[in-house]
């Protein structure tokens, strides 16, 4: 069968994008960047990850509340992209901490007598933890102190303020990415890496 023409007997000429279009693709190229922190990078790896971020008894028993496992699991898979967990150990700290901090929403969420909703007890349960993770971090020589500061910037203050800057950090109490800036300091003895500058969280 004989292949169409076109004017002249030759194949028309594919169309490629125009140079408006080209020049448009490259600034919304440059508008989405993706996140530019450590931290921010890290909970973008590990978006895909479902598998171990909400035990099925937990899932269970947020089920019977009402509430959404998807969303535990997303606070869950944020504070592995602050703290990394390098072992077993620091895993299940990681995973301690998610559930008080959900406990502690859920708690706020369902206030309603007179004045802020009574946390002491999740507080003390949280500072504990974070201590107890800072130390295996020491322990195993890891960098825990840039760690904390790539999140919530420097000077790095008590385990109470590092708690309250991480928890505004967390969608669970409102906070919205890209809308803090924090300075973030390189570790000694070695130029900073990709987006360890000041950036919006």
């Amino acid at each position: 069968m004989p292949e169409a023409t076109h004017h002249g007997g030759s194949l028309p000429e594919p169309h490629g994008p125009s140079a408006r279009r080209i020049a448009a693709n490259r600034r919304n190229a440059l508008r989405s960047t993706g996140p530019q922190t450590l931290a921010g990078k890290r909970r973008v790896a590990l978006n895909a990850r479902k598998n171990g971020l909400c035990p099925v008894e937990l899932q269970q028993q947020l089920r019977a509340r009402g509430e959404d496992p998807s969303e535990f699991r997303r606070l869950h898979r944020d504070l592995i992209g602050i703290f990394r967990p390098s072992h077993e150990a620091a895993e299940a700290a990681v995973l301690a901490l998610a559930t008080a901090w959900w406990e502690k929403a859920r708690r706020a969420r369902n206030w309603v007598a007179a004045g802020p909703p009574r946390c002491q007890d999740l507080d003390e349960r949280l500072e504990n933890l974070l201590l107890k993770l800072i130390g295996m971090m020491r322990q195993r020589h890891e960098w825990w102190v840039h760690r904390l500061g790539s999140v919530v910037g420097w000077p790095i203050g008590s385990p109470a303020e590092v708690l309250q800057q991480i928890e505004e950090r967390l969608f669970v109490f409102g906070g919205q990415p890209g809308r803090r800036k924090y300075r973030i300091r390189p570790r000694p003895g070695r130029p900073p890496e990709d987006g360890e500058q000041s950036h919006h969280s």
